[in-house]
């Protein structure tokens, strides 16, 4: 047998719960003196007096703090790493949601430093994954830039995501369920080993926890009440989710939800939602995808509807016919189109959206 070496990157630290970021400093100190901080306008608004406060105790100076950009581009990256390089950076805080947070990966990986992530909301699983995804100036996906390593540390202080608009938490647990959704179809075509059974089992972890918490959860943010059903959904967005990921690699990473919400970002009249509520929207498209029973596509409208989680295409957007097809096509040439067990054309694509939408409306 052939020598095969696997290298799994996992995330070194996790600190979680009411003011975490308080206690950001102590970690921080532990990877040099200089700290380039960079992230979204209201994230870095929202936590940059905790943060300075704790970084300053702990004697780590800002060198500097940056906006991402607003895009997760390549110039964005570029242009921060230079920034980076220039002020002589130990390591990089990257605040925010999942652009600003894969750009902080992204910038820690080109200038070969260390990067702590703080999330300010749970929408995805960005803050531990080895992954950066890519978009252009347009805000359309580009591609996935895989990266060779996690994360230092994780810092996710859930006072400060429940502070945020319910509808983040609600695209986090429509980018949560395509974790067992995506993978169960994607590992379908694939050998069992090990790794792709943990990423499939993980998968199955993540949708019994938002199942079981999801609504309560939802509810908690809308009470902004902090509870144990809270910490569970946070904790399966960016934490069960994550390692998901990171066990699936960069073979068994996503399927045709992803692929749906890559293609439809090629329509304008979609990017004022969030990722997850798309890829959510998706995951209901992938099971009409796969032929499943009425009983069962019903089955799993009724969770996400529980969730929040749209399950109409109405509710992304009031979309043409033209616009429809360009974003059926567009979905169909994304790469992890070509994940699903056979092969899917646009017009697939749009009959599985009128069977979900249908479906939806009894």
């Amino acid at each position: 047998m052939e020598e095969q070496i696997e290298r799994l990157p996992f995330p070194a630290k996790v600190f979680r719960g009411p003011g975490a970021l308080k206690h950001v400093g102590d970690f921080c100190r532990t990877q040099g003196k200089n700290a380039f901080i960079l992230g979204g306008k209201t994230a870095l608004l929202k936590t940059e007096e905790q943060l300075s406060a704790s970084l300053a105790e702990a004697g780590v100076k800002v060198v500097a703090t940056e906006w991402y950009g607003g895009e997760c581009t390549m110039e964005n990256i570029e242009h921060l790493a230079g920034a980076a390089a220039a002020q002589k950076a130990d390591f990089i805080i990257a605040v925010g949601g999942g652009k600003a947070l894969d750009t902080g990966k992204a910038v820690a990986a080109k200038s070969k430093l260390p990067v702590i992530t703080v999330p300010t909301i749970a929408a995805t699983c960005a803050a531990a994954t080895p992954l950066t995804v890519l978009y252009n100036n347009k805000g359309e996906f580009t591609s996935n830039l895989f990266l060779a390593d996690c994360p230092a540390a994780i810092v996710i202080d859930t006072a400060i995501i429940l502070a945020t608009p319910v509808s983040w938490l609600i695209a986090g647990m429509g980018d949560t369920l395509a974790k067992m959704y995506e993978l169960r179809a994607a590992a379908a075509c694939m050998a069992p080993t090990s790794l792709t059974i943990s990423a499939v089992m993980n998968g199955q972890i993540c949708y019994d926890i938002i199942k079981r918490f999801g609504a309560e959860a939802r509810q908690a943010v809308e009470n902004q009440t902090l509870c144990g059903a809270f910490d569970s959904i946070v904790d399966a967005i960016i934490l069960a989710a994550g390692i998901s990921s990171i066990f699936g690699g960069d073979k068994l990473r996503n399927a045709a939800a992803h692929a749906i919400y890559n293609g439809f970002t090629k329509i304008p009249a979609t990017h004022a939602v969030a990722h997850g509520s798309i890829v959510g929207y998706g995951n209901l498209c992938l099971l009409a995808l796969e032929g499943r029973a009425d009983a069962e596509i019903i089955e799993e409208i009724t969770l996400a509807q529980s969730c929040g989680i749209p399950t109409t295409l109405k509710q992304i957007a009031d979309l043409s016919d033209d616009e429809m097809r360009l974003g059926a096509e567009a979905s169909c040439k994304a790469a992890a189109m070509s994940c699903m067990p056979f092969p899917v054309t646009a017009e697939m694509v749009l009959d599985a959206i009128r069977r979900v939408d249908a479906l939806a409306a009894r």
